[in-house]
């Protein structure tokens, strides 16, 4: 006798799953050079910048990435500072932070030694079929979006 298949997930059930696994994956990718997440979320974060970023805009950007709370945010900023990763830009109307060189360095590596490790997750999926997922996935998004009223 042969088991039944086993249903296919719904699309969100997936969406989950695929999202938890990848995390999983970038977050060990991050912990290969001794980062975090958090602290990967501000270098992005300040690596999007052309000039350097108002600090309350930073708490309130990684609040709403990643639901960040102010204290830990600030506390994210100082120990990203002792790092030597970003540093306090003076001259600017309110009290802002930018990546240093050295921060930008560890940000470049950060982010190839990631993108590797999870590109390596859709290694030998056909190209067009990627391309197909992830236009569904910012559809998606949008869409998920305008129904939160964001």
């Amino acid at each position: 006798m042969t088991e039944p298949a086993t249903p296919r997930p719904s699309f969100g059930l997936a969406l989950g799953g695929a999202a938890r696994t990848l995390g999983k994956l970038h977050r060990r990718a991050l912990a290969d050079l001794d980062a975090d997440f958090p602290g990967w979320m501000l270098l992005t974060l300040l690596a999007q910048q052309t000039s350097p970023m108002p600090v309350e805009e930073v708490i309130v950007e990684l609040d709403r990435r990643m639901e960040l709370a102010r204290p830990d945010a600030v506390d994210l900023l100082g120990r990203t500072a002792t790092a030597g990763l970003i540093t306090d830009v003076p001259g600017e109307p309110a009290p802002a932070v930018a990546l240093t060189d050295s921060g930008s360095a560890f940000y470049a590596r950060l982010y190839a030694h990631a993108r590797k490790r999870t590109d390596a997750a859709s290694a030998g999926i056909d190209p067009a079929t990627l391309d197909a997922a992830v236009t569904v996935l910012l559809a998606v998004d949008a869409r998920a979006a305008s129904l939160l009223g964001a």
